[in-house]
């Protein structure tokens, strides 16, 4: 699919329990209708069965609602048709109640023995937590023509244009089915590490069997398959990486809620993965306080206009999570909340669609595919918190990406590299690329893997925390102080270092410890380095990022801002903007669109971060390089002339006085 995303979706929940009576009564077409326009929505998702298993048209197949009594599926899908409103139809997979109930054989079994995923101990308490629904294996042979017979006859009746395809998760499952699929792959079901990895490849090849049927049907239908396609991994495991998974979606809507789930800095690390392919993105958020099903709430006017803008200035189209009332009619307000915020997007139309990111650093994923806990990912959610709030522009690249487009590549914490990886490495760093290692990434037999990274590596540190001491000629504006490391990190030596390590006078334990936390650093130095330069660039010795992605020091991004100025001494974007504004840079047919956005997220409950205030910046500046003096600077999307100046390469635009959201084009000169 080439063609762009509508920009202003709503996805329309309606997962209503058999037992709630009334539904649909009071749709009224009409208002459906006029709800979607006024609040400017060009595209939704339409329910056509839901986790209850219940189908909102009259089907052959399964259960219609048993107190839904006309097409309400059908109607919604005429009124968006009767006004140029892109409509897919959302069905599901895994999630199933009803066919749960009439095939319990078809439910995944884990090695413990747990049908389902529910374990019995909460149907006993009487507790079920949110969002556990019993899980069909979406493996099974026979599940697997329901759903094809299910998506032929939505197709057949209602010729929707495309489908919205729900809940393909593994979940660990050693079914008859999953077993000999494993073993006739060469997997073993008594192994967890196979079977988590066959997880990942049965995904996919779900993924694959359902989307080449779905274009048998109509070749022009759009798919998505809601199971994680934005997963980060290094891309070394061909069939269970995600980037395989991705051949089989014609867009990617990245789900993200950030509330009491995801939080706020799961879609950027998703989306600074994925916006370097030409797959359209959406980005996914919702209207409610916590997350899906949080009926009687509202998102904050002030949430929900920067999560939607933060999508469009990373070049996604948006999606809105709503949950339609059993009834069937809308909450007005929550759709006058929306569309203010569509009314925006939709008046920036012409400087988003048709943009590509500006980057010059490549963040290599360390991740691998089979891992997918919220602890595995720390490292790039450091990267993504301290690249960002240094205003450096980067993507995350697995090991099939191009390394060419970047000037330096960033090897965060544990990256494990192949021979065929090193010495794409250093085919990097001989055309000028620069390396910056962190933690143990890139170490075998006692030294570094890649040739223009000069170390010795002695293997893991002794100690649980040890210290660093900087050298104060190439630090001059950190604090002259040993600084903690949380985590020992490794052992390495080199020629020039920059930093050296500090180790303290013991280990804390029960028996031997001084004061409350760890214990103090001895005087001298060790022979160990903390941070060394070499001619293909910087070796960190300590697992920087997820360091900072766990404690926050800002001592560790002020080192790493020295380290990678001394690389990158000419970034795209110089800026005084404090840490908090988020900056992006994209590059259209006639410029460059500058998006900048001014946002407190504060963390004023125990379960959730929210946003409530827009913050203002004074006098300060932005500098780009654009290589060549714009004919204008105007700001979006009221095309004021902004005042601006070109020198060295760089185009410097003054921040008078911003608040909230800013947007900036520079049109530029064609060659």
């Amino acid at each position: 699919m080439t063609r762009p995303l509508p920009m202003r979706q709503i996805h329309i929940d309606f997962h209503t329990s058999p037992f709630i009576e009334g539904i649909g009564e009071r749709f009224d077409r009409e208002a459906f209708a006029r709800t979607l326009r006024d609040a400017h929505v060009n595209s939704v998702n339409l329910f056509a069965k839901c986790h209850h298993g219940m189908y909102y048209y009259p089907t052959k197949l399964g259960t219609m609602h048993p107190n839904l009594k006309f097409d309400l599926f059908g109607e919604e899908l005429k009124a968006c048709r009767e006004n140029g409103i892109r409509a897919l139809a959302y069905t599901c997979v895994s999630w199933n109640e009803d066919w749960a109930d009439r095939h319990p054989e078809w439910l995944t079994v884990d090695a413990h023995g747990i049908v389902g995923t529910i374990d019995p101990q909460f149907e006993r308490s009487g507790r079920r937590p949110f969002y556990t629904w019993r899980h069909i294996c979406h493996n099974n042979r026979e599940y697997q023509e329901i759903l094809k017979a299910e998506y032929r006859e939505i197709y057949d009746r209602y010729h929707p244009d495309g489908f919205w395809i729900d809940i393909i998760q593994g979940k660990r499952c050693v079914c008859e089915t999953c077993s000999a699929d494993m073993r006739a792959i060469g997997l073993d079901p008594t192994c967890d590490a196979d079977v988590e990895r066959f997880d990942r490849i049965s995904e996919t090849s779900f993924c694959r069997t359902m989307y080449n049927y779905i274009k048998s049907l109509g070749e022009n239908l759009e798919v998505y398959f809601n199971s994680w396609p934005y997963r980060l991994d290094d891309g070394e495991d061909t069939a269970a990486s995600s980037a395989e998974k991705r051949k089989y979606f014609d867009f990617i809507d990245i789900e993200s809620l950030p509330s009491d789930q995801w939080g706020y800095s799961h879609f950027p690390v998703a989306v600074n993965y994925l916006n370097k392919y030409d797959t359209p993105l959406c980005m996914m958020n919702g209207k409610f306080h916590t997350a899906w099903g949080d009926f009687g709430s509202l998102r904050h006017p002030v949430a929900l206009e920067y999560e939607c803008l933060r999508g469009v200035a990373n070049g996604t189209a948006v999606c809105v999570g709503d949950q339609l009332h059993p009834s069937g009619a809308f909450d007005r307000p929550v759709y006058e909340r929306i569309g203010r915020v569509f009314e925006k997007i939709e008046a920036l139309e012409p400087w988003l669609i048709g943009t590509r990111k500006v980057s010059e650093i490549g963040v290599l994923i360390p991740s691998k595919a089979s891992e997918d806990s919220a602890e595995k990912h720390r490292s790039e959610e450091g990267a993504y918190r301290i690249l960002s709030e240094l205003h450096l522009l980067f993507d995350f690249v697995n090991v099939k990406d191009s390394f060419e487009p970047y000037k330096l590549l960033i090897l965060p914490d544990s990256v494990q590299l192949s021979a065929e990886t090193a010495a794409k490495i250093d085919r990097f760093a001989e055309t000028g690329g620069k390396v910056l290692m962190t933690g143990a990434s890139g170490f075998e037999g006692g030294k570094s893997m890649i040739a223009s990274m000069n170390i010795v590596h002695l293997g893991n540190s002794a100690h649980a925390q040890q210290y660093l001491r900087l050298d104060k000629a190439f630090f001059p504006g950190i604090p002259d102080i040993d600084h903690v490391l949380y985590e020992g990190g490794e052992r390495v030596r080199g020629e020039d270092v920059l930093a050296h390590i500090v180790e303290p006078y013991f280990d804390r334990s029960f028996g031997k410890f001084c004061s409350h936390r760890q214990t103090p650093p001895s005087l001298a130095v060790s022979e160990d380095a903390g941070i060394v330069r070499c001619e293909g660039g910087i070796c960190v010795s300590f697992p920087v990022f997820r360091l900072y992605s766990e404690y926050g020091y800002t001592i560790y991004r002020d080192i790493l801002e020295r380290c990678i100025r001394d690389m990158l001494p000419d970034p795209y974007i110089k800026t005084d903007l404090p840490a908090i504004s988020e900056l992006t840079l994209r590059r259209s047919e006639e410029g460059m669109v500058l998006h900048v956005l001014n946002y407190v997220i504060t963390r004023k409950a125990k379960i959730m971060e929210t946003i409530e205030e827009r913050f203002t910046v004074c006098e300060r500046e932005v500098r780009i390089r654009t290589g060549r003096c714009p004919s204008e600077v105007i700001r979006l999307p009221e095309r004021e002339r902004v005042a601006y100046s070109f020198e060295d390469g760089y185009t410097r635009i003054p921040i008078e006085r911003e608040e909230g959201y800013t947007g900036l084009f520079l049109r530029l000169p064609q060659d």
